[in-house]
């Protein structure tokens, strides 16, 4: 057994690289030669214990994403073994895995939604927290952005956001404080715990791609129904998970405009001027994420 630390995985994980293994990871899973269940909610009493299974074939690896959040913090790990040799089994901490593979997934998918068409992003994030800073990075990767917008809550964390990202990633990022204004954003990213929609038709705009991030419980929305229900296109990664978690998603159940990832990576372009993308991880991309680091690492 190996064990893997945050600094192995802060050093050996590269957002350009995460974002094109989550891809072919997808296109395998599409083709059935990879496999996920839904998340697992198990409460302890006192904590929510979470276990994320997963497999796939090309890198012959098998394994979960576990983490148990309670009143005293969470603590998030990952465990594969490789499929020929369960002796060969890696344990990974999952912090700053979790937080890049949660960013690169929108990216990966913004970057297909956009293959080949041509037009100018103006780029909006909604949330200036932890998970907020890959957000960017992955956008800045798949779009070629040289400028970006941040709206807060509290104008106080966008500007300390929008000052520390811009040194990061040598970029001009405003603030936005006038939820009013969202309407001349063509792609947004949330990324929330809202329990009350920050985008709806009256302040979203006409066209668009979201990549809805926060907010995986039923009793939390980043957007309202109406912007679900006027979308062209809805992805999501897995659709049972996705139904039991997902408000925005309740509300277009059964609509043919609803679909998987897997499947929207095997069908090609889209000419949708209305799209949404909602992620609420699946093991699959944990898994693959960690063994990029290891293969990194010379270990595989």
């Amino acid at each position: 057994m190996k064990f893997i630390t945050e600094k192995d995985v802060e050093e050996n994980l590269k957002m350009k690289e995460l974002m094109d293994i989550l891809e072919d990871a997808f296109y395998e899973y599409g083709e059935g030669r990879a496999g996920v269940s839904a998340r697992n909610r198990l409460f302890t009493g006192s904590a929510f214990l979470n276990t994320m299974p997963a497999y796939i074939d090309k890198y012959g690896i098998a394994g979960l994403k576990t983490y148990i959040a309670g009143v005293n913090g969470v603590k998030f790990l990952v465990l594969f073994t490789l499929m020929e040799d369960p002796e060969n089994f890696f344990v990974m901490e999952a912090n700053r895995l979790g937080q890049m593979r949660t960013g690169a997934l929108p990216g990966m998918v913004t970057r297909k939604i956009f293959k080949g068409r041509k037009f100018h992003p103006e780029f909006l994030l909604v949330g200036s927290g932890f998970q907020a800073e890959t957000q960017l990075e992955a956008m800045k990767v798949a779009l070629d952005l040289k400028e970006a917008t941040v709206y807060s809550r509290h104008q106080e964390s966008a500007e300390k956001f929008a000052k520390k990202m811009s040194e990061k990633l040598f970029m001009d990022i405003h603030v936005q404080m006038d939820k009013t204004n969202f309407r001349k954003y063509n792609v947004i990213n949330t990324v929330t715990n809202a329990k009350e929609p920050i985008i709806t038709e009256k302040n979203g705009p006409e066209y668009y791609h979201m990549n809805l991030v926060g907010a995986n419980l039923p009793n939390r929305r980043e957007v309202s129904s109406d912007v679900m229900k006027q979308s062209d296109l809805i992805i999501v990664e897995h659709m049972e998970q996705a139904m039991l978690e997902s408000a925005e998603i309740q509300d277009v159940n059964g609509s043919e405009r609803l679909m998987e990832l897997k499947d929207f990576m095997l069908e090609g372009p889209t000419s949708a001027k209305r799209s949404v993308f909602k992620t609420m991880g699946i093991g699959l991309e944990d898994i693959v994420a960690g063994y990029l680091v290891v293969k990194n690492m010379g270990l595989v």
